[in-house]
């Protein structure tokens, strides 16, 4: 490495060992990690593949999935762009979502485009394109090259109207091994985490549980299927779909979930998904 990324790394490291003392109340252990949240600081700290960066890119990682599994899965992209000024606004549908390509919860719903205050908009679209997410959140690597731009994609809903289900795919070595499914995310938010069999298991990550009856898409194992292919190569990646009715739709790849700061619940469960991960040796 060169100086100047010694320099960094030392305070990349630091940031992310403070966080994680601060969230969990020891010592981060880089020598010999175990848990699945001390396996994605040891990803952000010493894994430097050139892919992290590329499926971190919200336009770029398009490609990526149409080469391994089609392009039938992916939204319907309307536009991308470097600046709001950039955007045509005519050529929009009613509805359509924007997001920044470089980060997580830089997204805006747009249900109708004749309501929106556009300079308010601007603004936040110009906020977002001038933030580095590697700086400003836990260090997540994968993020810090990524040229900020803006996608400009549909936006999903059930034929009822409401927003689908959250499908998040925990894949080790290219084998889906968890679902983590998100319900009512924008009202009364819950999660549940099943095994690859759809049995549910009794912890939680962050959402309260879902107690309701539970029936899933009668495509679900054509999702797991899906899961593995997209994350074959891969030690560990989350593979986030929706399914629109049946219709399948890729959300996204997450090489950090919660940049390994999130508490299970038993805590026990996190040295249990951090055992399916086998991690590639650091340079």
């Amino acid at each position: 490495m060169q100086p100047d990324r010694d320099a960094e790394w030392l305070e990349d490291r630091d940031v992310v060992m403070w966080s994680f003392r601060e969230i969990f109340g020891r010592e981060l252990d880089l020598e010999n990690p175990q848990t699945f949240n001390e396996k994605i600081a040891y990803r952000i700290l010493f894994d430097r593949r050139p892919l992290l960066t590329l499926i971190s890119d919200k336009i770029r990682v398009r490609d990526y999935v149409a080469q391994l599994v089609g392009p039938s899965y992916l939204t319907r992209l309307y536009q991308t762009c470097r600046t709001p000024q950039q955007i045509d606004w005519p050529a929009l549908p009613r509805s359509f979502v924007i997001k920044a390509n470089h980060g997580a919860e830089m997204n805006s719903l747009i249900e109708d485009k004749s309501a929106v205050d556009r300079e308010e908009l601007f603004a936040t679209l110009e906020y977002w394109l001038g933030v580095n997410y590697y700086y400003v959140c836990r260090r997540e690597w994968a993020y810090r090259d990524v040229v900020p731009s803006l996608l400009i994609e549909e936006y999903l809903t059930q034929q009822d109207g409401r927003p689908p289900r959250d499908y998040k795919f925990y894949v080790f070595d290219g084998r889906a091994l968890y679902l983590e499914v998100h319900f009512d995310r924008f009202s009364d938010h819950r999660a549940n985490i099943y095994e690859r069999n759809l049995k549910l298991l009794k912890f939680k990550l962050i959402s309260p549980p879902y107690e309701g009856p539970v029936a899933f898409p009668p495509n679900i194992e054509e999702m797991f299927a899906l899961a593995d292919r997209l994350g074959r190569g891969l030690d560990f990646v989350r593979v986030d779909l929706y399914n629109i009715d049946g219709r399948i739709v890729f959300g996204e790849l997450t090489c950090y979930p919660f940049a390994g700061l999130c508490r299970f619940d038993p805590p026990e469960y996190d040295g249990v998904f951090g055992a399916h991960w086998h991690l590639p040796a650091s340079d």
